[in-house]
């Protein structure tokens, strides 16, 4: 079995941290940042670590960090900023009502941008930061002047765009903690994206980040908006993992529900060379963190490999006229 040919990276917010949700205040008792880079350093399965500032990063700590996951030869691929979890931001960010809101988002956004373009200076990692709006939404009927929050989105990202050398990654998600998250689908991620390249005058510092359960939760067909994305040239990054379809954003293992649509984007990711990293975005509540990894990595390797034997004859049959698709389930199923 063909080993990923892409470098695998992980949140560091779900390795052993205390993690919570809206029934629970934390799962598990919680181990250090220092801890957590060690816990995947040894484990040998990724190869770069993403976090959040200040959340697990921050200008006190940002030294020590570097130098622990060069110990561990890990890179730190990206620092995006946390914009989700203070109350100041319970209104959105780039979005609030409140101005000394949206000018803190934006300060946050640019040192995070400032952080990753030290790291990438030094070989160190820093490929980008996610931008996800996260409470920048809508809930209820009349709450919200759309356009206006909208072009706050916009304008925002464009001043931290001009004000670095840095790249920023969209990570879109239909709702939570919102009702409806703003820019929230693959097409208004394009959208935005396609808007921000055109104000900024180029192409290869804004793209989209897919999570796959955030398509899943938007009802989306995973291989579909992967190659819409790959059409674009918009995919400079992916979350792994999954969810019940059009269901809460629970992060399961990679595998473990939406096999087959899951598999299909390997084939798109395949066929048209995708070169980037592949990141690991779980919630492991009662599972070990690192084996929620090991069992993530080694289905993904399946997928992939599965694809590999089939793609010269999926291909055959996408391109072709023919329409009965029993055909390649009979392969697929060995039938």
């Amino acid at each position: 079995m063909k080993k990923l040919p892409w470098k695998i990276s992980a949140g560091l917010w779900f390795i052993e941290s205390k993690g919570g949700d809206r029934f629970t205040s934390q799962f598990k008792e919680g181990i250090s940042v220092e801890e957590r880079i060690k816990l995947l350093g040894n484990s040998g399965l990724v190869d770069g670590i993403e976090l959040h500032y200040p959340y697990e990063i921050d200008e006190n700590n940002f030294d020590k960090i570097r130098d622990i996951s060069k110990d561990y030869n890990l890179k730190i691929l990206m620092i995006s900023p946390g914009l989700f979890n203070e109350m100041e931001f319970k209104n959105g960010a780039l979005s609030s009502p409140i101005r000394r809101t949206r000018e803190k988002a934006i300060k946050r956004i640019i040192t995070a941008i400032k952080m990753t373009e030290e790291l990438k200076k030094n070989n160190e990692g820093g490929e980008f930061i996610i931008f996800w709006p996260a409470a920048d939404g809508t809930t209820y009927p009349f709450d919200s002047n759309h356009i206006k929050k909208r072009k706050l989105i916009k304008d925002g990202l464009v001043e931290c765009l001009r004000s670095t050398k840095g790249n920023i990654v969209i990570e879109h998600k239909p709702s939570d903690p919102a009702a409806k998250t703003y820019f929230g689908t693959t097409g208004e991620a394009i959208l935005l994206t396609r808007d921000l390249r055109k104000e900024i005058g180029d192409n290869s510092r804004i793209g989209i980040n897919p999570e796959m359960a955030h398509l899943l939760m938007a009802d989306a067909s995973l291989g579909y908006d992967i190659s819409y994305l790959i059409e674009e040239n918009m995919l400079f990054h992916t979350h792994w993992n999954t969810c019940r379809r059009r269901g809460a954003d629970t992060d399961m293992m990679v595998g473990t529900d939406n096999f087959y649509e899951t598999m299909e984007v390997f084939y798109w990711l395949d066929r048209y060379k995708y070169n980037r990293w592949l990141g690991l975005d779980l919630l492991p509540k009662n599972e070990d963190s690192i084996k929620a990894i090991d069992i993530s990595v080694r289905a993904m390797t399946i997928m992939y490999n599965k694809v590999l034997e089939l793609k010269d004859k999926i291909t055959d049959f996408i391109e072709s006229e023919r329409e009965d698709v029993t055909e390649i389930y009979k392969l697929i199923f060995k039938i």
